[in-house]
């Protein structure tokens, strides 16, 4: 969006300018490698706690994002809030996005993460929020569950949407969580996914979004915490929500350019590189599907 008081979209990739096909593709293999080791020191150290570049504290900014969120849920599933019973799959730092779909006509919501991002948020985010809402944010309506994945054994259903934003590439074992939302979901009810598979390296992830494609399985273990990205491309997520009774349909979003696609594609690992280079170039999308 060029409008600098827009909301600031759902998974924002920020400025995007692609490696230059020229450039060496091992300085972006080793960059990678570099980053992600370290990464992976850190998280295990310190655990997951910055899954937005962004913390509540900037909190109009915090505020222009989730209604941003929202905002796309409606636009990319053609969702109307009102009378739904709501559950949301990491919702990060805040709840925010909670109030938002209340606000707009939501039955009921519960958030369900396997961390407890959102236990200490700023309140004067909440107070900004009310405000921009006209309504005082009310968390005694909001359901918070801090649970294991996939099985969510503390959330109770029935639930008539589902809702994620940049969550659903973290996760372990999507199809098995797909199968449990279908006995959570009530016959007819929607999810809709927002994802961003994008590498979530700063620095390297508006240069060179798919590097986390590049290295081998053993290599990417090595680099891994909790919450580090699947990997798992937009066929992957259709393919996982149609196998478990989904009627399924991807929206694409940010799409990278040809060039960019074909220069990555020769140096991404097994089996990556033969995927279909239309699937590659979906960086973010989002999935929607009714039971």
């Amino acid at each position: 969006m060029t409008n600098s008081d827009a909301p600031e979209r759902a998974a924002g990739p920020g400025p995007v300018t692609y490696a230059a096909s020229g450039q060496p593709r091992l300085a972006w293999w080793l960059g990678g490698l570099g980053m992600g080791l370290a990464n992976a020191v850190r998280h295990r150290l310190r655990g997951y706690r910055t899954p937005r570049p962004f913390t509540t504290d900037e909190v109009e900014r915090s505020v222009d994002y989730v209604i941003g969120v929202a905002d796309r849920w409606a636009e990319d599933g053609d969702l109307d809030f009102v009378g739904r019973r709501v559950l949301e799959l990491g919702p990060g730092p805040d709840l925010g996005t909670g109030a938002i779909l209340l606000a707009r006509g939501a039955k009921s919501y519960a958030a369900a993460d396997l961390f407890p991002l959102a236990a200490d948020t700023n309140p004067a985010f909440y107070e900004a929020l009310g405000h921009r809402l006209g309504q005082p944010v009310d968390l005694g309506r909001i359901g918070y569950h801090v649970t294991r994945f996939p099985g969510m054994p503390d959330v109770e259903g029935p639930f008539d949407l589902v809702v994620s934003n940049a969550a659903l590439e973290h996760f372990d074992d999507v199809p098995a969580t797909f199968a449990r939302l279908a006995e959570l979901v009530v016959p007819g009810g929607v999810m809709c996914h927002h994802i961003d598979g994008m590498i979530h390296m700063r620095g390297i992830r508006s240069r060179d979004p798919l590097n986390m494609l590049r290295y081998p399985g053993w290599l990417y273990r090595a680099m891994s915490f909790p919450g580090i990205p699947n990997r798992l491309r937009a066929h992957d997520f259709l393919t996982a929500a149609r196998a478990t009774g989904w009627t399924a349909r991807i929206v694409p979003c940010l799409v990278a350019p040809a060039h960019y696609v074909d220069w990555a594609r020769r140096g991404l690992a097994a089996p990556y590189s033969a995927y279909d280079p239309a699937d590659l170039a979906l960086l973010t999308f989002t999935l929607v599907a009714t039971r």
